[in-house]
């Protein structure tokens, strides 16, 4: 089956320990967190402090996928905070094979991800070998709900074949615009991981909307999408380069954002 991903994008965030709690209770195989700038697209949502959180709440994989300006600069901080695997945007990087070098020199894992409008032939080449995973976001950037374009499943077989054609094993997930009810076009198609907001969260039952994402994806690529991506399934699924480090750094952000000690503590606890 296809590997479920649910962005918190959607989650009530009043009381999002409880959200991502029963989420993951319900069975879906990682978390996806939008961090946004404000500048790269329109909507700002939250930084490293929230994600930090969300990795101690739960032992799953954790994606943060960058929608910022700048990406370099956000890369230290998100894999402090926690991130499994960093996912950036081919059109905010001045350079990619910088920013893949600095995720990889934390230790985690890199994904780039491409807007719904940029083709799939401005990816040069040399970044499927470089990376881990390539992200379609399949909707506008900013606002979950919408439905995928059109394109969506052309340019998941379009990648599938580029990468295919190499050799190679980079993963291919897809963000934004799928549903329980349609989930199995997307696997079908090329698709490894699918990332579902308003899919899930907004669904009539969390439990069944996982389960029915999951049996519908189930089919022959189940292996081979999984064991593409099974250090990123892995439990931890990255390793911090310099862990009593990141730990001071997460102790000063803290400080910073006069949390008591009491509600984070991160000298005490691994997120």
């Amino acid at each position: 089956m296809a590997i479920i991903t649910a962005s918190i994008l959607d989650a009530d965030y009043s009381r999002l320990r409880e959200e991502v709690e029963r989420v993951a209770e319900a069975g879906v195989d990682a978390f996806s967190l939008d961090v946004m700038d404000g500048h790269f697209v329109s909507r700002l949502t939250f930084g490293d402090y929230l994600v930090a959180r969300v990795r101690e709440w739960t032992r799953l994989p954790v994606e943060v996928h960058l929608m910022v300006e700048a990406p370099e600069r956000w890369v230290r901080p998100m894999c402090d905070a926690g991130a499994d695997l960093v996912v950036f945007h081919l059109e905010a990087a001045a350079d990619p094979f910088d920013v893949i070098e600095r995720v990889r020199a934390e230790g985690r894992l890199a994904g780039v991800a491409l807007r719904h409008d940029t083709p799939v032939a401005e990816l040069p080449d040399g970044l499927f070998e470089a990376v881990d995973l390539v992200n379609l976001v399949a909707v506008p950037l900013g606002y979950g709900g919408s439905a995928s374009a059109t394109d969506t499943f052309e340019r998941i077989a379009e990648l599938r074949r580029r990468i295919d054609a190499r050799g190679l094993e980079t993963g291919i997930e897809v963000d934004g615009g799928v549903k329980p009810a349609t989930a199995a076009r997307y696997a079908e198609a090329g698709a490894d991981m699918l990332t579902v907001g308003t899919g899930i969260y907004r669904a009539p039952s969390v439990e069944e909307a996982v389960r029915t994402l999951h049996e519908t994806t189930r089919g022959p690529g189940d292996e081979r999408a999984r064991a593409r991506l099974e250090r990123f399934l892995a439990v931890p699924s990255a390793h911090p380069s310099d862990e009593p480090a990141r730990r001071e750094r997460l102790e000063r952000l803290r400080e910073l954002l006069d949390v008591p000690t009491r509600v984070w503590d991160p000298r005490a606890r691994t997120p």
